[in-house]
């Protein structure tokens, strides 16, 4: 076997050395483009294999007399906190760029063995293609996709099992590894579950207030505009799909209710949610629910009662902007029109990033005639939320049959 020349090898590494570092941090920075226009924040470092350990793994692969052509020359990790989060990028990588490879590395292991998890691929892309490749190397992007978890392991495993001799640790240590291994796997799996619930919770809770806003808009001005869909979103169902599921009395009775309010079963919703205000729940918990049975009292009418328990909700905790904005909603419905505007405006002093509530604070100041600042609340609406339809609508009705344009 002939053994290639390192002096050779490391002067074309020296000369190529600054292209490839800076068609790296373009890649970068593309790739970080690329997944913020998708919603993803992630962690994206790079690396270029430095040359002694180039040249130690080309020398292996020939005393092995393995191929000798590297992919691994250049790196990138990305690095995200959940798991639904790799399959995404892995789509957009695949979508972006042309894949040569795709490993899912944890997949080869049994349950008795222990190792990192994590996707590998090798994408063909034009920032390297351009560049003179390294003698015995393919000029391709190795990309690890990791969870923050997955590459925290990789780390530790990396110091205490590939760079030791592995076959020196005793069982007691590798039962320890293989532990402490499947801890952070299933620590992945528990926080993807809980952001699932989270996901689904505060749909149900968007769903909600929704209906409560369209209750709002079965407002005569509102006839004015043609194709106002005025009907409570049909068939809205609230139910756990997770793993993550109650666990006690009171997870099960509120689970109960929330599935009850949203089928449209009101009473029923209200006399599961006056249960729970009668077993002991701590103070912002009890917010919520006297809040929730307030929307569910306002959908049918009851205003006073609504009333009384977004009032309640407050006195529970004073922050809960969302039984503020109830409150205003309330307000507005009995005709108290300047006691509307005041929750409203204390609900976005306490979070200003709500398009609903200057939505709802538009509707009050439309009724009080003061267009002005009506249309300026729908642009306040609009600038957090361009799609947000009901803006839209009013300040067209506000412009037409107020303004004669």
């Amino acid at each position: 076997m002939r053994i290639p020349d390192r002096k050779t090898l490391f002067q074309m590494y020296k000369n190529n050395l600054p292209g490839y570092e800076e068609a790296l941090r373009r890649l970068q920075r593309r790739i970080v483009k690329l997944l913020k226009t998708q919603g993803i924040n992630a962690d994206i470092k790079y690396r270029i294999k430095d040359f002694d350990s180039y040249f130690e793994k080309l020398m292996r692969l020939r005393s092995q007399r393995k191929k000798t052509v590297l992919t691994d020359l250049f790196g990138m990790r990305i690095i995200c906190p959940f798991l639904e989060d790799l399959d995404q990028v892995e789509r957009i990588l695949i979508n972006a760029f042309t894949v040569s490879e795709v490993e899912h590395k944890g997949l080869k292991h049994s349950f008795r063995e222990f190792g990192y998890d994590s996707i590998h691929m090798l994408l063909e892309v034009p920032e390297l293609k351009e560049l003179t490749a390294l003698k015995y190397s393919r000029n391709v992007l190795e990309v690890q996709l990791r969870t923050i978890l997955q590459d925290a392991w990789a780390e530790v495993e990396h110091e205490l099992i590939y760079k030791a001799n592995f076959a020196l640790l005793n069982a007691p240590i590798k039962r320890k590894l293989a532990s402490l291994n499947a801890i952070l796997t299933l620590s992945d799996v528990i926080f993807q579950e809980i952001r699932d619930y989270q996901r689904e919770v505060q749909t149900h809770g968007v769903k909600l207030r929704r209906s409560m806003l369209q209750k709002m808009e079965d407002d005569p001005d509102f006839t004015l505009i043609p194709d106002v869909d005025k009907e409570i979103e049909p068939g809205l169902r609230f139910k756990l799909s997770t793993a993550v599921q109650p666990k006690n009395e009171t997870e099960k009775l509120l689970f109960e209710a929330l599935q009850k309010h949203s089928a449209g079963h009101i009473p029923e919703a209200v006399a599961l949610y006056s249960r729970l205000l009668r077993m002991r729940l701590a103070e912002t918990v009890r917010s919520i629910i006297y809040n929730h049975r307030g929307m569910a009292w306002f959908v049918q009418s009851d205003y006073d009662k609504a009333r009384a328990d977004f009032q309640k909700a407050l006195e529970y905790n004073p922050s809960n902007f969302r039984a503020l904005n109830n409150l205003g909603l309330t307000y507005r419905m009995n005709g108290d029109m300047d006691k509307s505007i005041q929750a409203l405006n204390h609900s976005l002093r306490l979070n200003s990033a709500q398009y609903e509530a200057y939505y709802m604070r538009a509707l009050t100041y439309k009724d009080l005639a003061d267009y002005a600042a009506a249309l300026k609340d729908c642009d306040n609406a609009l600038n957090l939320k361009p799609d947000f339809e009901p803006a839209r609508r009013l300040k067209h009705l506000i412009f037409n049959f107020y303004f004669g344009e």
